[in-house]
């Protein structure tokens, strides 16, 4: 037996070592190969589709029209797009009749296309807006942005289309209504007018212009009355400041603007004062007394009978003092004492012309009284047909309102809509997107190198444990 040990020879010899590391380099430059090839291949041989976008946004608030009809009514009418939570949202019904074959075929024949190249639309409502969102697929940029044009005019015509069919229902029923409603305003018409051709009222007017009437009568009267009392005041105030009464105060003027009485007057005035001097010194026997007295009593007789002749009756000596008549007054108190009596009888003519008009008031506020209770008894008839006339003129005026509304407000079925973006002209490809397939093939050569590396370092490691075991 030989005294030396055999070794075996390493399986971790560097020949195999070097044998080992081609072995994982050629694994791994093959499965990159084979990935970047299929990574070209994919970019070179799929058709690129090109995706153009647009947004339509619908009104969020409700919309209303009315029309006032001054003094019969008025007509209204409304379009709510509905955006609420008891209600529908249009925007489905707008994207099932965008999917439509036939919108989508009467698009594809403007592009001259068939359905199954022109394809369908991807359509998105936003959630919280008033907003839809259109997708379309094109060979090209210039096909997509086409095609979408194609089937936004397409949709278009469909709402018309729908639009103007409801509106056609809406207009066959109102005008039916219409029909109606004319012939009951005719026959409230005609009744109204053989009514008024017999009857003393025509019109409600004359009610109100008479109640008008009279009332600007009382209300002129009260005016008056009011006045009447103020100048009764005033005159019964100066009257009892003069001690005179209205008729005096004339008699006064019209002595005191006669010359000759004026001279009588005096003389009288004077012949008195001389014998009241004479009366003080002599007793009344003596003959310059008596001579005075008859000279006065002359005087007196002269003043009374030219008063009687101007005032045609006889004025006492009680008069004259009362009427503060003498001629010895100063000529200013004798010119105010004057105005004072002039005043005294423009208050009394002013109150007897007040007095009058309040007598004519009366009668003619009687009178149209009288003529408002006669007209009133006919007012219950004219107003209930006067009132049924007017309710006929409203559903009569009202309807074809609405149907003339109806006819200018052709989206109140189906809401209009706004282009909010229009249709794009896209830059890049949607698919295959070169950048994505780049960035997945690196990612994917990455985690292979990654992997055949650790495979190598794995088995590297466990031929070092068998070696060493």
């Amino acid at each position: 037996m030989s005294d030396f040990t055999v070794i075996p020879r390493s399986s971790s010899s560097p020949s195999n070592i070097l044998k080992s590391r081609k072995s994982y380099f050629f694994l791994w430059l093959l499965t990159n190969a084979i990935i970047w090839s299929f990574a070209l291949l994919a970019l070179k041989k799929i058709p690129a589709n090109y995706t153009s976008e647009w947004t339509i946004a619908f009104p969020g608030a409700k919309t209303s029209t009315n029309v006032i009809l001054p003094g019969i009514g008025q007509a209204s009418t409304n379009s709510d797009p509905g955006f609420n939570s008891q209600s529908s949202d249009p925007r489905e019904n707008y994207k099932f009749i965008a999917l439509t074959n036939e919108v989508i075929e009467t698009a594809a024949n403007n592009l001259n296309m068939s359905i199954e190249n022109f394809g369908k639309p991807r359509i998105k409502i936003l959630d919280n807006t008033t907003l839809m969102q259109f997708e379309i697929v094109g060979d090209s940029p210039q096909q997509a942005r086409q095609k979408a044009i194609a089937l936004h005019r397409a949709l278009e015509a469909k709402l018309d289309e729908l639009r103007k069919e409801e509106n056609v229902k809406q207009d066959r029923s109102l005008e039916a209504v219409l029909t109606n409603a004319d012939k009951k305003l005719l026959v409230a018409q005609q009744k109204l007018s053989e009514y008024k051709a017999h009857s003393p009222l025509s019109s409600s007017d004359q009610l109100r212009d008479l109640s008008v009437n009279v009332e600007g009568l009382r209300r002129q009267r009260a005016e008056t009355l009011a006045q009447l009392k103020q100048v009764g005041a005033k005159f019964r105030q100066l009257s009892a400041s003069l001690g005179l009464s209205a008729q005096e105060a004339v008699d006064a003027l019209a002595l005191q603007s006669n010359p000759l009485f004026q001279r009588y007057l005096a003389d009288y005035s004077s012949t008195s004062a001389q014998l009241a001097n004479l009366s003080a010194k002599y007793f009344p026997t003596h003959p310059a007394i008596i001579t005075k007295q008859m000279e006065k009593d002359a005087a007196a007789r002269a003043l009374f009978k030219q008063s009687q002749f101007l005032l045609g009756r006889p004025i006492s000596q009680v008069t004259i003092e009362k009427l503060n008549l003498s001629s010895g007054s100063s000529s200013g108190s004798s010119s105010e004492r004057s105005i004072l009596f002039q005043q005294l009888i423009s208050l009394q003519t002013e109150q007897q012309g007040l007095q009058g008009q309040a007598q004519e008031l009366d009668q003619q506020i009687n009178h149209l009284e009288s003529r408002l209770i006669s007209l009133s008894q006919h007012e219950s008839k004219l107003d209930s047909l006067q009132r049924n006339t007017k309710i006929a003129e409203a559903v009569f005026s009202s309807t074809l309102t609405r149907l003339d509304l109806g006819k200018s407000n052709i989206s109140a079925y189906y809401p209009q809509f706004s282009v909010l973006s229009q249709p794009s002209l896209p830059e890049e490809a949607t698919s295959p997107k070169t950048k994505f397939v780049l960035l997945g093939t690196v990612i994917g050569s990455f985690f292979l190198t990654t992997g055949v590396v650790s495979l190598w370092f794995y088995n590297r490691k466990s031929r070092k444990f068998k070696a060493n075991t």
